[in-house]
């Protein structure tokens, strides 16, 4: 006797339909799974036989044998325990699954749990064709995004089986966007004074642009990244469905949908492997997780040198490749870089108000950490000075962080009206949005600076992008002279 169920599996983060083929053979009593199954799912069998029980149905006492096909790829994670239960059900002749795609894990007593990556394979199999799933409840946040398709959600294996022989019903799940509302407790009014790396922080959250707060211990660097995610622009509603997707699979989809740009801050002595992905199975790193939000690296010199090196791609493309003996996979990766620094390894070099101790020698060693391909894929770059005692105390408050926002969210607007955001334009859409835009005097100072400052192909180009930032924020259509004199001044 020979049934199959649809189901799925999840590389990457990317989903693939996996055919749950289950046979029941006379002979000793025995339940095989094939098919390149990992651990956890040749572990399934004991789940499956004791869940089946528990729920007051009959386990055959014949030779089970299941097949998850495609033989040729490796199946990994939980998501198989019901439809192999449903599909040995359904040879019984207690069900018959139609054409439903199946994924859930079985706790022992019957219920089913939720697993990590729904979200993935439902987007990946609806572009399949497939149209009908049944899924546990505890993923139902999740996959209420997905427009399309009928999902059904239930929390026993009890009632799915009920739901298949028709003896009660169960309507699909609705779709519910999420309004991307952010509440921070953080604010702008918090950091006193600094309003050169305030402007350069709200023209890197309007342009996407990668920013470097270089200053002495104290001086607020990390105060002032930290509060870069309070004036980024909302999510739209694309965003937020590519952002829960990779949070799914690695199963940090616990409070909800991603509503808000992520803010990941890893700790300097972080993988590499931590940072960019891989390990086998492959899963998305750090950088994955700050997809369409913000990577801060605090003390950016402290990260190993090789670490650092290997966010190049990722710096330039948007995306990290994982490339192994077995194996090649891509994870998106279009995050925003913050970076901060001490300029020396005692961190006065150039405080007014405290002496530095390092040699000349210490310093430029100690820059050299970070090497010049990383900062020059680093559009802005900004001296952040402590700021005097009794400015601390008598400076007026400046502008919030709502009203900044206001601003940057107009200049995000107006990119989205072109088709792409500041930092990722390519040297044609340069040519198109920025070149022909020069005025006569922007034009002049622009050839001035790549004379006198010995500017790379790269640097240039960034220069450029920030300075059709500036004027977004300006909302005006032409680039003019002080907008790259003021994009000037954050290349240090």
């Amino acid at each position: 006797m020979f049934t199959k169920v649809n189901s799925g599996g999840l590389w990457g983060i990317e989903g693939f339909p996996v055919e749950v083929q289950v046979d029941l053979s006379p002979g000793l009593p025995v339940f095989n799974i094939v098919g390149l199954p990992d651990s956890s799912v040749r572990e399934a069998k004991e789940r499956v036989r004791t869940a089946i029980k528990n729920s007051g149905f009959a386990f055959p006492l014949k030779r089970i044998t299941v097949n998850l096909s495609p033989s040729d790829r490796k199946k990994q994670g939980t998501f198989y325990d019901l439809p192999m239960a449903l599909g040995i059900l359904e040879i019984n002749g207690v069900l018959e699954t139609k054409d439903f795609v199946i994924l859930g894990e079985l706790s022992l007593d019957g219920n089913l749990k939720k697993v990590n990556g729904v979200l993935a394979v439902l987007i990946s199999l609806k572009q399949k064709g497939f149209t009908k799933f049944i899924i546990p409840k505890e993923n139902a946040g999740e996959a209420g995004l997905i427009s399309g398709i009928e999902i059904y959600a239930f929390g026993h294996l009890r009632e799915v089986v009920e739901f298949l022989q028709g003896k009660v019903k169960n309507n699909p799940l609705k779709i519910s966007i999420p309004s991307g509302e952010d509440n921070f407790e953080e604010d702008l009014l918090d950091v006193k004074g600094q309003t050169l790396a305030k402007r350069a922080l709200e023209i890197s959250a309007a342009g996407f642009h990668h920013i470097l707060f270089v200053g002495s211990a104290g001086a607020g660097k990390s105060m002032l990244a930290k509060r870069i995610k309070t004036i980024a622009p909302p999510m739209e509603f694309e965003e937020i469905l590519e952002v829960s997707k990779i949070y799914s699979v690695v199963g940090l989809l616990e409070y909800g949908l991603i509503t808000t740009r992520p803010f990941q801050a890893p700790h300097h002595t972080s993988s590499e492997v931590a940072l960019i992905g891989g390990g086998n199975p492959p899963k998305p790193g750090v950088i994955s997780l700050a997809h369409k939000g913000y990577l801060l690296l605090d003390e950016m010199a402290e990260f190993p040198r090789k670490t650092l090196e290997s966010l190049r791609q990722p710096l330039e493309d948007g995306r990290v490749q994982v490339s192994r003996a077995s194996f090649s996979v891509t994870f998106p990766a279009e995050f925003t870089l913050i970076g901060t620094m001490n300029p020396c390894p005692c961190g006065n070099y150039n405080n007014p108000f405290r002496v530095c101790t390092c040699s000349e020698g210490e310093i430029k060693n100690y820059n050299k950490k970070i090497s010049e391909p990383i900062k020059d894929r680093i559009d802005l770059k900004v001296w952040v000075y402590p700021v005097d005692e009794g400015e601390l105390i008598n400076l007026p408050e400046g502008e919030s962080s709502q009203s900044v926002r206001k601003r940057v969210s107009v200049a995000y607007e107006i990119q989205k009206e072109r088709g792409k955001i500041n930092s990722r334009l390519t040297n044609k859409e340069l040519e198109e949005f920025c070149v022909k835009l020069l005025t006569k005097d922007a034009k002049n100072v622009l050839k001035n600076a790549v004379k006198n400052l010995n500017l790379s192909a790269r640097s240039y180009f960034k220069l450029l992008k920030v300075a059709r930032t500036i004027a977004d924020l300006e909302e005006s259509e032409n680039i003019n002279d002080s907008h790259i004199y003021e994009a000037l001044q954050f290349r240090i």
